[in-house]
């Protein structure tokens, strides 16, 4: 038997409860293991329902089942770079090279924008995408910036042509 196929699709904006899950579940599983830096309120409704509207967002569906999301978007401070936010699998999908793919789909989609760079902002107490960050080939850039020190997080980077 086949394995059901992935799929990486822009979310609609009927799907936000759908994104609003996945983000809340994989969180709760986060903080259960100790990662201080997750929390329910990682991004609010509002944010999350605008990156919607704006394309940024996108579900990965196994089958017709959507299992995990990542948000694609331009980064603010710089019109060559691509900002990778928001990459969360539901818990019982992990482990299967499912964040792989999906920074894979990041990659390849800002490069197709025409992106030179995508960078993305983690939590330093995620270990297991930092390590896997490490191993796409992205630089750790040290500690980025923060109006919080209960939050630490690193700035990882990678050229993308």
């Amino acid at each position: 038997m086949n394995p059901k196929p992935l799929t990486i699709q822009p979310a609609k904006e009927n799907q936000l409860l759908e994104v609003l899950y996945i983000i809340r579940e994989c969180a709760e599983q986060l903080i259960a293991k100790g990662l201080t830096s997750w929390h329910n309120t990682h991004d609010d409704y509002a944010a999350i329902s605008l990156d919607i509207r704006s394309k940024y967002v996108y579900l990965v569906f196994i089958g017709r089942i959507p299992v995990g999301t990542i948000t694609i978007k331009p980064d603010a401070s710089d019109a060559t770079v691509s900002y990778l936010d928001r990459l969360a699998i539901f818990p019982h999908y992990q482990g299967r090279g499912l964040a792989k793919e999906m920074i894979d789909f990041a990659e390849a989609h800002s490069r197709e924008l025409g992106f030179k760079m995508l960078r993305g902002i983690i939590p330093i107490d995620d270990d297991s995408l930092c390590k896997l960050l490490d191993k796409k080939g992205f630089i750790n850039m040290g500690v980025a910036p923060s109006d919080s020190e209960e939050f630490v997080r690193m700035i990882f980077e990678k050229r993308l042509g």
